[in-house]
């Protein structure tokens, strides 16, 4: 699945899409939608080394029908809570994504050339420069506010405003410290680290190199194509999302799917496309 700086690039291409009016109401909003971009990945940073329900939540939603965080962020909408819009218009967009690239990420990995983590960092270091930005820096948005920290909450069960925003903190901690290490003696000794040690293999290349590995130019080649061609299915749905707010009608069934890209429910035909990959 892609990493922040791709959902974030990939909000604000879906903002840009979305009519007028809908996006001026949700820029409005932007620190909770660029924070709902993220979807639940704050809280896979939420005190990693311990069993705790606020984390488990974080890593079950992935692999799980999204639909129920949807009811819970239609409720939120409809009684107006603050921000409310602005991260549910932003969740639909990490939806959007994961679903999109995650069955190319997962086939790719399995031929072995680069790890899962190792595209997602691949393809954020191609997004950052091509918007003229150090891959070497971190660029996640500032610390959330109260508000938006309690309108993202109300997407879950069980971690609340209090774990949300500590999750979101570790994460930033987390990816400046990758950031900085990128292309440094370090960062290549744990990357070896990451190498010799089965229970860290997924996180090999994760850590930068100062030049890209050359496998990566065909995954973030086709990671590219898959985010443009998810953009106009994001806008589409966020529309249909608030429609469905203001008319009182059932949500799209397009909204019971995983993270993953698993329907669980019939949804109108995709157009037929070849296959980019």
């Amino acid at each position: 699945m892609p990493n922040y700086f791709a959902h974030l690039t990939f909000g604000a291409r879906v903002l840009a899409q979305l009519p007028e009016d809908l996006r001026t109401s949700l820029a409005g909003e932007r620190a909770a939608f660029d924070l709902g971009c993220l979807g639940p990945d704050p809280l896979f940073f939420y005190h990693p080394a311990t069993g705790n329900p606020a984390r488990r939540e974080g890593l079950k939603m992935h692999k799980r029908s999204a639909l129920p965080a949807f009811r819970r962020l239609r409720a939120a909408v409809e009684e107006c809570v603050p921000m409310s819009r602005g991260y549910a218009a932003g969740f639909l967009c990490h939806l959007a994504l994961d679903s999109a690239c995650h069955p190319y990420v997962e086939a790719r990995a399995a031929r072995g050339e680069l790890a899962h983590l190792a595209m997602e960092a691949e393809f954020d270091r191609l997004l950052m420069e091509r918007a003229g930005l150090d891959a070497r820096q971190a660029h996640l948005p500032p610390p959330a506010g109260e508000a938006v920290c309690k309108a993202a909450a109300l997407a879950y069960g069980t971690a609340g405003p209090a774990e949300f925003r500590k999750g979101y903190l570790a994460m930033r901690r987390a990816t400046a410290l990758l950031a900085r290490v990128s292309g440094t003696r370090a960062g290549r000794a744990a990357d070896r680290l990451c190498g010799r040690l089965p229970v860290l293999a997924g996180a090999r290349g994760m850590i930068l190199e100062t030049v890209p590995a050359p496998a990566s130019a065909e995954s973030s080649r086709v990671l590219g194509t898959l985010l443009e061609r998810a953009v106009p299915v994001a806008a589409e749905q966020i529309g249909r999302f608030f429609a469905a707010v203001e008319e009182g009608a059932p949500l799209d069934p397009w909204l019971d799917r995983d993270f993953g890209g698993t329907a669980y429910r019939e949804t109108e035909p995709a157009p037929r496309s070849v296959a980019v990959w």
